[in-house]
């Protein structure tokens, strides 16, 4: 295991302080209400930038679990093989995320596939529960992907400010089973509150925990990413992570003017 930044390490110092703050202000009795307003919208845009983007469903049967792009199903809302009910979770994210998370996704193409790849975009949005969103690496080492860089770049908006992205180089280990050969790809993503926006999962964290002492509310977060194939030999990735990330973010912001 890589060892902790000095960023990282002094982000989950300060949060242990402020759970420790916490748990005195539980004990004191005080109020926390959920506060059911999002900072952003949950649904994705057809274009974004050079992309167009299409629905992804998947098949709720275990046995089953087809993906379906939507031009594929013409409107059903029953997968084409199985008969059973079609949603944009697939079944292993309904049985692990609390029933009231909601998940959108597309899959987006690009204008010219010479100039960009295809990229997968989705966004979690937390419930009640808001254990809905933890930290992307669990998810995708336990999808049997290899992390081999991890790094923040800051992606410039329209407007003048920045979104700090966490980009992760992955590798998808060799299928010799299946003939295929290792598959290199980044994942992208970045949170989203109601009026805060982190690469950071420990950042995330430690706002949670100071809107629930100090402001005596929980917000529900979201959580945007992108992932797609990568060049290993280089980090063109990187930069179409920012131009994505720069067009989708003002479409998606609640508040955003650029938002439909």
């Amino acid at each position: 295991m890589a060892p902790l930044r000095k960023q990282d390490l002094l982000a989950r110092t300060a949060l242990i302080a402020l759970l420790a703050l916490c748990a005195w202000a539980v004990s004191r009795h005080v109020g926390v209400a959920s506060d059911d307003q999002a900072g952003i919208r949950m649904v994705l845009p057809d274009r974004v930038a050079g992309w167009t983007g299409e629905d992804i469903f998947f098949c709720s049967s275990r046995t089953c679990g087809h993906r379906w792009l939507a031009s594929r199903l013409a409107g059903a809302t029953a997968c084409p093989d199985c008969g059973s009910p079609l949603s944009q979770m697939n079944w292993a994210e309904r049985e692990m995320l609390p029933a009231d998370t909601e998940l959108v996704r597309k899959l987006y193409l690009p204008s010219d596939p010479r100039t960009a790849p295809p990229l997968n975009a989705a966004i979690v949005l937390s419930g009640d529960d808001r254990s809905s969103i933890h930290r992307p690496e669990v998810c995708q080492t336990a999808a049997g992907n290899s992390i081999v860089k991890r790094e923040t770049i800051r992606v410039p908006l329209e407007n003048g400010t920045f979104l700090d992205v966490m980009v992760m180089d992955m590798v998808l280990p060799p299928n010799p089973a299946a003939s295929r050969p290792a598959y290199p790809t980044f994942y992208a993503y970045w949170f989203v509150g109601r009026d805060r926006t982190t690469a950071s999962h420990w950042q995330r964290m430690w706002w949670m925990a100071y809107d629930r002492i100090f402001r005596g509310v929980s917000h529900r977060w979201a959580y945007v990413s992108l992932h797609g194939p990568r060049d290993p030999a280089g980090e063109s990735h990187l930069q179409f992570a920012a131009r994505f990330a720069a067009a989708l973010q003002p479409l998606i912001l609640l508040d955003s003017p650029a938002a439909p």
